[in-house]
């Protein structure tokens, strides 16, 4: 990255922690190439400034504002209009490359999280499962360094969750679940695009559990129930959501599905097509898996 002032705002945050160039570049870059950049006379890398971020344990999305999100959105941004798109042959090939980059050059984290979403998305399309045991321990154990080393999420941290959940055990996102909404809760932040990815990356686990397993899918609805903050009138979508995830796991119990029609008559009624069509999707998926109804 060249803009000068993010190499002199990292600086200072550095000289806040009382870190020196050398313990900050460790493992990351040169003390020369970090000290160049603090001073505004050098480049750095977008995936070394992240790095860099975790040193001093400063959120990217605060630090960056919109480039880390958008830069995620890039290097997933294919991925995710061939799944919007039904392109299933295209996702299969793509995903296959992607795993086939990975296996060559293990060190490419970036190949890596693309073969990882890639997959994920294709599993939820097709029900095939390219990953072998490697990649899920690969997988597995960038999860486990979040979750056991610092206890401390990052705003890529929740999109890679977000975007990987398919191919995760339910044990797991039960686990990162867990993890996840008590990191938020005692980190709380205005910004609001970090807010909004965590909300909608645990709906998103609590309805992955509810195809997986309806027993960890009732407790983490249960964790949420009592933790997530959707009060304000700015996070209506993420609420509408998870009150219809509530709604379906309690269903799953009680087969009455009154709640669920009711929902489906407010959206009709509030024109919200698209997201009354997925809820609907969601409604049948659960209908087939645990009632055998098409």
């Amino acid at each position: 990255m060249k803009y000068e002032i993010y190499g002199i705002k990292f600086r200072k945050l550095r000289k806040q922690q009382h870190l020196s160039l050398k313990q900050a570049a460790e493992g990351v870059t040169s003390r020369q190439t970090l000290g160049n950049w603090e001073l505004g006379k050098g480049d750095m890398d977008f995936t070394k400034v992240l790095l860099l971020l975790r040193k001093i344990h400063v959120q990217p999305i605060d630090f960056l504002e919109n480039s880390v999100s958008e830069y995620l959105r890039q290097i997933t941004g294919e991925i995710s209009s061939m799944y919007v798109n039904d392109q299933t042959d295209n996702l299969h090939q793509y995903a296959q490359h992607a795993l086939n980059v990975n296996h060559d050059n293990v060190k490419d984290k970036i190949a890596f999280f693309r073969a990882c979403v890639a997959c994920n998305y294709l599993l939820d399309l097709t029900g095939k499962d390219l990953m072998n045991k490697s990649d899920k321990l690969r997988l597995n154990s960038f999860f486990n360094k979040v979750q056991n080393e610092d206890e401390h999420w990052y705003y890529e941290d929740v999109y890679f969750f977000g975007n990987t959940q398919s191919v995760l055990n339910a044990r797991k996102i039960y686990e990162l679940a867990y993890s996840l909404n008590y990191y938020a809760k005692g980190h709380s932040t205005s910004n609001k695009e970090w807010t909004t990815a965590v909300l909608n990356t645990l709906i998103n686990a609590l309805f992955v559990l509810v195809k997986k397993d309806i027993d960890l899918a009732r407790r983490l609805d249960l964790i949420l129930s009592e933790n997530l903050n959707l009060t304000s009138d700015i996070y209506s979508f993420e609420k509408i959501r998870f009150n219809f995830m509530h709604n379906l796991i309690e269903y799953i119990f009680t087969q009455n599905n009154a709640k669920i029609l009711r929902q489906f008559e407010f959206l009709q009624f509030e024109n919200l097509i698209d997201l009354e069509s997925g809820f609907r999707t969601a409604y049948d998926q659960v209908n087939e898996i645990y009632f055998h109804k098409d």
